[in-house]
C-alpha cells in the first residue's frame, strides 16, 4: 500500500474512532442526565426517601418503638465493578467499532 493509501487508512481509522467516541459520550451524557433528574431536589430519589421514612415511622408507631433510640444504619459499600449498562456494554461498543472498520 502506498504512503497516500496508508495516510488515507489512518484518517479513516481516526474518523471511525471519533465517531465511536462521540456515540459513547452521547450515551454517557444521557445517563448523567438521568442521574441528575433522579437526584434533583424533589426528584424521585428524595421522594422515595421521604416515603421510606414515613413508612418506617408508621411501622415503628404500630410496634410502639421509639425511633429516636434506633441505632444508625450501617452504610454499605456497593461493588459496581460488575455492573453492566442496560444500553450497551463495552464489548458491544467494541464490536460496533469493528463493524464500522469492516464497512469502510
Amino acid at each position: 500500500m502506498s504512503t497516500a493509501g496508508n495516510v488515507q487508512q489512518l484518517q479513516q481509522d481516526l474518523q471511525n474512532e471519533l465517531t465511536t467516541a462521540n456515540q459513547l459520550l452521547r450515551l454517557i451524557s444521557l445517563e448523567v442526565q438521568k442521574i441528575k433528574n433522579l437526584t434533583n431536589p424533589g426528584g424521585e430519589f428524595e421522594e422515595n426517601i421521604k416515603q421510606n421514612v414515613s413508612t418506617i415511622a408508621s411501622l415503628a408507631n404500630i410496634q410502639q418503638i421509639n425511633i429516636t433510640n434506633l441505632p444508625p444504619v450501617k452504610h454499605l459499600q456497593l461493588d459496581l465493578s460488575q455492573h453492566t449498562n442496560q444500553n450497551m456494554s463495552y464489548e458491544q461498543h467494541d464490536s460496533f467499532r469493528n463493524s464500522m472498520d469492516e464497512s469502510q
